[in-house]
């Protein structure tokens, strides 16, 4: 039997235990910038994970208090994965190393105005991702002003 390692204590093996999974990370991005909230809609993102992976990843953001799992109250039978304060917190370092993508990933499919837009406003283009957050989250439980 072996023992897991306790990831806490060191900020960056914390951090690395926590997004340190390709498809965590992935999940969070579905989360926090599409708008994605349920099963289906992190099944039919373009990676193409399966759905053993999925459900374990979601279990396990879920155990670590990133997303909070709520039934759907459009319907009963769907389950709804919300970003938690805790997964809010990891937008700015989600689009900075987005946009640090841009500049060494010579396939990248962010448009030029993404990185410009975040390098020139960080607090707004951070601010513009949490209303959307909100604006999702609300058409969900039924909060639309």
């Amino acid at each position: 039997m072996t023992k897991t390692l306790e990831w806490h204590g060191c900020p960056t093996r914390y951090a690395a235990g926590m997004f340190g999974d390709k498809w965590c990370f992935l999940i969070l991005r579905d989360v926090l910038l599409h708008g994605k909230r349920t099963y289906s809609d992190f099944l039919a993102s373009p990676e193409g994970i399966s759905t053993n992976i999925l459900a374990n990843r979601l279990s396990r953001l879920e155990a670590a208090a990133m997303l909070d799992r709520q039934v759907d109250p459009r319907k009963a039978s769907r389950v709804c994965y919300f970003p938690t304060c805790k997964a809010r917190d990891v937008l700015p370092a989600l689009i900075s190393m987005m946009v640090w993508s841009t500049i060494y990933d010579e396939s990248t499919e962010a448009p030029a105005s993404f990185a410009a837009a975040y390098t020139r406003d960080p607090e707004g283009t951070i601010a513009w991702y949490e209303a959307e957050i909100d604006r999702v989250d609300a058409s969900i439980l039924g909060e639309v002003d």
